[in-house]
């Protein structure tokens, strides 16, 4: 086993205010995929940390949810020496 896969991975949201409810209602829906923290309140940033087995599954609710409304991401955490999430 690689060291760096037991690490929990980090990715930045930003929505808009209004949908932070049900951003958190739609993630919660998705049982035990991440855990979400209100970063900043006022630009509406949210930050989700999941397992490393679990980065695919994020990216698909990601994608899921910015059909819904409207979801932006501010910075995925990488690795060192990873060129990709």
């Amino acid at each position: 086993m690689r060291l760096e896969f037991i690490f929990s991975r980090r990715v930045y949201v930003e929505l808009e205010r209004k949908d932070i409810a049900l951003f958190k209602f739609l993630l919660e829906s998705m049982d035990n995929l991440a855990y979400m923290s209100v970063v900043d309140k006022y630009r509406a940033v949210v930050q989700l940390v999941c397992a490393p087995g679990s980065v695919e599954d994020l990216n698909n609710f990601l994608a899921a949810a910015g059909r819904e409304i409207n979801v932006k991401v501010v910075y995925k955490g990488a690795l060192k020496n990873e060129k990709t999430f």
